[in-house]
C-alpha cells in the first residue's frame, strides 16, 4: 500500500523523484534490496515532507533485516503522518527485533499484530498479556512454531511465578508439597517426588490428584501393583474422575484383568467421551476381551477424531492385527501401510 501511494504521489512530483521512486520499486521488486534502498534514500531526501518515502525506505531496511536503519525513516514517516497504513507495525516490528520491547507494544497495539504484540508483551514481562495475544494468534496459524515456543514460554514463566508466590506464602501447606512433588515428577526424581506426595496427603489425606500422581509414578516404574492401588484410591476419592477410570483401565490391562479393564476404560469413555487415547486403549482391551468387531468400532472412532500421529499410528496398527484376526487381509495390509507411513514420519 505505502509503494502504491509514493508512486502515485510522485508521479506528480518532478521527474528525478520519479526516476528514483520507480527504480526503487523495480529494484525490490527484483530483489535487490541493495540498490532499492539507495533509491528511496534518494527519494526521501528529494521528498523529505512525504510520510510514504520514509516508510518506504524504512520498508526496504526492514525486508533487509537491517533494523537498527529501519526504525529512523519509519519515525519520520510516523511524525509526518501518524495515521500511515502499515507504518506503525513495521516500526513495532522493527523495534521488538532490536530489543526494544516496551516501545515496540504501542505500535504493534495499532496495527493489531497479536502475533508479535504477545511476543513484546513477554519480553516486556508482561505474561499475562502476552497469553492472550499468542493464543489469539495461534487461532490463526495453529502450527506456528514460533507462536508455540512463545505461548510455550509465557505459560512457563507464569506457572513459576505462581509456583514462587505458593512456595514463599505457604511452604509447609499440602499445596505446597503437592506441586514441589509433581515438580520433582516432571524431572524424573520418583523418591523425593514421592516423599513430597506422601507428606501432602499426611496433611491433607482427601486432597484429590495426589494418589493419580503416585499411581503414575508406580506405572512409570513398572510397578503395576503399587499403580493399581494408587489409581484405585483416586477412583474411590473422585467416582467421576474420567482420569482415574482411564489409569485404572490402563494398569489393570497391564495386570492381564481384561474385563476389569475393560469396564474401567468404558467408564473412563463414558466420563470424558471423545478421548482418542481412551478409545485406543478400549479398542484394545476389547479385542483382548474376544470383540474384535467391536474393538474395529471403537479404533475407527479414534480415527475420527484426527489423534495426534503417535496415537493415530497405535490405532492403524491395533486395526491391522484385528483385520487379519477377522480374514480381511486387503484390510489388514492397508492399515499395516497406514502404520509404518506414520512411523517413518515421526523418526
Amino acid at each position: 500500500m505505502i509503494a502504491a501511494m509514493i508512486l502515485l504521489l510522485a508521479s506528480q512530483a518532478p521527474s528525478e523523484l520519479r526516476q528514483h521512486v520507480e527504480a526503487g520499486l523495480k529494484a525490490k521488486s527484483a530483489g535487490d534490496l541493495d540498490t532499492a534502498a539507495r533509491e528511496f534514500e534518494r527519494a526521501a531526501e528529494l521528498a523529505p515532507s512525504l510520510p510514504a518515502a520514509h516508510a518506504n525506505l524504512g520498508a526496504v531496511y526492514l525486508e533487509k533485516k537491517d533494523y537498527a536503519h529501519a526504525i529512523p525513516p519509519l519515525r519520520k514517516a510516523l511524525e509526518l503522518n501518524p495515521d500511515l497504513p502499515g507504518a506503525h507495525g513495521m516500526l513495532g516490528a522493527a523495534l521488538l527485533a532490536q530489543g526494544y520491547a516496551a516501545d515496540s507494544i504501542p505500535h504493534l497495539e495499532k496495527a493489531h499484530a497479536d502475533d508479535l504484540l504477545g511476543v513484546a508483551l513477554l519480553e516486556a514481562g508482561r505474561e499475562r498479556d502476552a497469553v492472550d495475544k499468542l493464543e489469539s494468534a495461534l487461532v490463526r496459524r495453529p502450527g506456528d512454531p514460533d507462536l508455540l515456543y512463545y505461548l510455550s514460554l509465557a505459560h512457563v514463566r507464569l506457572s513459576k511465578q505462581v509456583y514462587d508466590r505458593l512456595t514463599e506464602t505457604s511452604p509447609d501447606s499440602a499445596r505446597a508439597r503437592q506441586l514441589l512433588g509433581e515438580a520433582h515428577a516432571s524431572a524424573g526424581n520418583k523418591d523425593a517426588a514421592e516423599k513430597d506426595f506422601r507428606s501432602a496427603l499426611a496433611l491433607r489425606p482427601d486432597l484429590r490428584g495426589i494418589h493419580l500422581a503416585l499411581g503414575d509414578l508406580y506405572l512409570g516404574s513398572g510397578d503395576y501393583e503399587g499403580a493399581e492401588r494408587e489409581f484405585r484410591e483416586e477412583a474411590r476419592q473422585a467416582p467421576g474422575s474420567g482420569a482415574a477410570a482411564y489409569k485404572l483401565g490402563v494398569v489393570l490391562m497391564n495386570r492381564g484383568q481384561t474385563p476389569e479393564a475393560v469396564a474401567e476404560l468404558r467408564r473412563a469413555n463414558a466420563l470424558l467421551p471423545a478421548m482418542p487415547e481412551t478409545l485406543l486403549e478400549l479398542g484394545k482391551a476389547v479385542a483382548a476381551a474376544g470383540d474384535p468387531s467391536s474393538a474395529e468400532k471403537l479404533l475407527r472412532e479414534a480415527l475420527d477424531l484426527q489423534p495426534v500421529p503417535a496415537i493415530a499410528e497405535s490405532v492403524h496398527f491395533q486395526l491391522a492385527r484385528i483385520y487379519r484376526e477377522l480374514g480381511r487381509p486387503v484390510d489388514a495390509d492397508r492399515e499395516m501401510k497406514l502404520f509404518q507411513e506414520l512411523r517413518k514420519t515421526r523418526k
